[in-house]
């Protein structure tokens, strides 16, 4: 077997099935990427909404024999769940995808030929494709690795005034070219392609992260041990990400700072993690200061969303420094 793809759910009826059908329909054939031979293992954290039944018959399904499933007991998160998939796969190489993409296009196994001639010429740690948003947009998918000051320059939106700057926009590399291919810092888990012997090597997601950051903390890993990841915009999916989060971004932006916090206390220092928090107490307020003032003028539709979103940061704010 060349390549496991392999996909956590967790109550993801309406987005998952598009997801493995978007395979199917661009990868080639039932059992072949092109010359790549391929599986598909839906890792599901215990999901209650329909959707791991639904894999489970997209499975039987007559053309899906390398589609299989694994029920977890209960909702591990992220990191764990991939860890149990990686083990029970049989691939070479592993391909980790969220749910919540689409493969939009033929062509995925000229990424795969372009991983596997930066592996001979080189210690090749992880890489990725080209993102994009639902509108089609290009979205952040590679980046630098966090720091204190990124996160500064992110909290108080200097990395958005400010995006060509090299200092400025360093973390999400808005400054970079986008359309070549670059040697990075880390890359999104949304679409993450690695040897499975590297993954291995380098310990496989930390299990300590529920969602977010354990990409990041891989890639900081991998880097640490000499290899280098690189980010191919040749190819490109779809990642509804943005779209999903939109409804309470607070609630994301809170599981992200928790997650960040974590980063910062395992590869750095316990005064990182305590600095982040920091940063991050000033990084809602602002959000509730600006929201609260919207909340006071214009039309009553965006006065009333204001006010909800002012709502959604005061509980992250309390969810955070008063657990």
């Amino acid at each position: 077997m060349d390549v496991s793809i392999i996909i956590v759910n967790f109550n993801g009826l309406g987005i998952i099935e598009d997801c493995i059908r978007s395979i199917y329909k661009y990868a080639g054939s039932e059992k072949s990427i092109g010359s790549f031979s391929y599986e598909i293992i839906v890792a599901d954290n215990a999901s209650y909404d329909g959707s791991a039944r639904m894999i489970e018959e997209m499975a039987g399904c007559k053309g899906r024999g390398n589609l299989k499933v694994i029920l977890l007991e209960k909702n591990y998160g992220f990191a764990h769940a991939s860890n149990v998939a990686a083990k029970a796969s049989g691939g070479d190489y592993l391909l980790f995808l969220n749910p919540d993409t689409e493969l939009i296009e033929p062509g995925l196994e000229s990424f795969i030929d372009f991983y596997k001639k930066k592996s001979a010429s080189g210690k090749t740690g992880a890489a990725a494709v080209k993102l994009l948003n639902d509108d089609m947009s290009l979205q952040y998918s590679c980046r630098s690795f966090l720091t204190l000051a990124r996160q500064f320059y992110e909290s108080f939106f200097l990395s958005r005034l400010f995006k060509k700057s090299r200092v400025f926009g360093s973390y999400f590399m808005t400054f970079s070219n986008h359309g070549q291919t670059m040697e990075v810092d880390w890359l999104s888990g949304a679409f993450m392609f690695i040897a499975r012997d590297i993954f291995f090597a380098a310990g496989c997601f930390d299990m300590d992260y529920f969602m977010y950051s354990e990409d990041s903390d891989l890639c900081l890993k991998l880097a640490r041990l000499g290899y280098k990841n690189y980010y191919y915009p040749f190819y490109c999916i779809k990642h509804k990400d943005a779209a999903i989060a939109s409804s309470d971004p607070s609630a994301r932006d809170l599981q992200i700072a928790r997650s960040r916090k974590l980063y910062f206390k395992k590869n750095y220092s316990n005064a990182h993690s305590s600095a982040f928090s920091i940063i991050y107490f000033f990084h809602i307020i602002i959000r509730i200061a600006i929201y609260y003032i919207i909340s006071l003028a214009g039309k009553k539709n965006i006065r009333q969303k204001a006010k909800i979103r002012a709502g959604n940061y005061i509980r992250a704010l309390k969810m955070y420094f008063c657990r």
